[in-house]
């Protein structure tokens, strides 16, 4: 009876309706016929190259340093693919080209351009830039000026834990998708006037990419985010800059737990679809904490903004969710403008201790609390009679006085006076002084939870818990 065969390097074969046919005409001898150990052989070797292969280039890399006399752009050169090039100490001449999948990384040298044009170009797919110290890119915004450049062929670049200094922008990814920003320090130069700086880290044209743990200080905007979507932004600390993290055209995207202080405004979200914001921190920003421009579909959730002119700026904005934001000791909470503000839910936020909780100008009334609850403000005066937690009358923002302080800001002379007090009640009774406010019909009567911990977040980066950043000067404008 056939029992299976082996196969030409010993394997067994189930046996077949065939194999027993063959087994009964020839013998069982025929069945087990010994494998051919040639061929096997040659099949083993084959299988041991493919192994070799498939080895991760760190396995079988070898790690260059410059030869004494030897430029590091010559030490690139010769490298191979997978290699690893090292910068040992001293100062080496920019103007590199990373043309292979190899690894540059820094072993106490510095890169330096000498001020001209890009200091590293990197047009691999797949090429990794770790632990270098590189400064003194050109001047040239427009021919895009960088400590790093990595061009659309350098899909996968990964730029990790380098020190940046002295560069138009810091690290400028054109086009690159799933390129890897991580663990950078990036530091603009401060005698340029911050019009004239280039970004510390900006993206323009791709796709899941990731940017995470980056120091950006004293550029134009810290993360510039440009027609870039499918990609995570996370835990990046970013000051004195004009935006921290701009966005423009840009969708699906996650911005969680970055840090922005000492700027013009924190973020700046516009005309973005699909963005989930959320644990971001912004602080003592002249302008702005977040502001929002023509987004559609974008969440906020967990946000503290403190210490801010503004806390929070919407401007024409199409089903946002702001939902459980601690908006505290800003000149202005929120300010909301613009007819286009449609199906909006601000949930479950904590407007406290604002010198003006909202700031409302639009053709229409704002109303929030119909299908979910409202938000709590340190100044409601209203009661909770059935002690469900929510106030028995409405929060209504005084629409009237903060129109007025907005057209004519001499009019501040005369806050709390009665003359003021008596217009701004009579303007909820005579129609021809009607304003068009933000009703909330479910106010929370407590804080969250989370305002005690938002509260030491802010003492721990050196917030005043009162201390509003200083107003804008004259040369503090939004570029939009």
């Amino acid at each position: 009876m056939a029992t299976g065969t082996l196969s030409a390097c010993g394997a067994l074969v189930p046996p077949t309706r065939a194999s027993f046919r063959v087994s009964a005409a020839k013998g069982a001898d025929v069945a087990r016929r010994p494998p051919r150990l040639g061929f096997c052989a040659r099949r083993r070797a084959l299988a041991l190259w493919a192994i070799a292969l498939a080895l991760p280039a760190s396995a079988r890399a070898d790690v260059l340093r410059p030869a004494s006399g030897e430029e590091l752009v010559n030490t690139i050169a010769r490298a191979n693919e997978g290699d690893v090039v090292e910068v040992p100490p001293g100062t080496w001449r920019g103007g590199l080209r990373i043309d292979k999948r190899i690894t540059l990384r820094g072993a106490g040298g510095v890169i330096d351009g000498g001020g001209r044009g890009q200091v590293i170009t990197v047009l691999a797919a797949g090429a990794r830039l770790e632990g270098l110290v590189v400064r003194g890119s050109g001047f040239d915004l427009g021919a895009f000026d960088a400590c790093v450049w990595t061009a659309p062929s350098a899909e996968g670049v990964e730029v990790v834990d380098n020190r940046l200094s002295e560069c138009a922008f810091g690290i400028y990814v054109q086009e690159s998708d799933g390129a890897q920003i991580v663990g950078n320090h990036v530091a603009g130069r401060r005698e340029v006037r911050e019009p004239d700086r280039g970004n510390g880290v900006h993206f323009h044209d791709a796709q899941r990419v990731l940017i995470r743990g980056n120091h950006v200080e004293h550029t134009r905007d810290g993360l510039f985010i440009g027609a870039t979507h499918d990609s995570v932004i996370e835990d990046n600390h970013i000051r004195r800059t004009r935006y921290g993290v701009h966005y423009m055209w840009s969708h699906r995207n996650q911005i969680r737990r970055n840090v922005v202080r000492e700027s013009l405004a924190g973020y700046a979200l516009m005309q973005s679809h699909f963005l989930e914001v959320e644990e971001n921190v912004a602080l003592r920003n002249r302008r702005a904490g977040m502001l929002l421009r023509d987004g559609q579909d974008n969440t906020l959730r967990g946000n503290v903004l403190a210490e801010n002119g503004q806390g929070l700026f919407v401007y024409n904005s199409l089903r946002e969710r702001l939902e459980e934001n601690v908006v505290v000791h800003n000149g202005v909470g929120a300010k909301l403008w613009g007819a286009l503000m449609v199906e909006d839910v601000f949930s479950a936020n904590d407007f406290v201790g604002n010198s003006r909780q909202i700031l409302y100008v639009g053709r229409r009334d704002l109303v929030w609390g119909d299908e979910t609850d409202g938000n709590h403000y340190s100044d409601y005066l209203g009661w909770d009679q059935d002690d469900d937690g929510l106030g028995d009358r409405p929060y209504r923002v005084d629409a009237w006085s903060g129109a007025l302080t907005e057209r004519h800001p001499v009019v501040v002379l005369l806050m709390r006076s009665p003359a003021l007090e008596l217009l701004s009640h009579l303007e909820q009774r005579l129609p021809m002084l009607r304003t068009f406010t933000v009703i909330d019909r479910a106010p929370r009567m407590r804080a969250s939870p989370r305002l005690r911990p938002a509260m030491e977040r802010i003492r721990e980066l050196g917030g005043g818990l009162g201390r509003v950043a200083q107003p804008m000067d004259s040369s503090d404008r939004f570029a939009h």
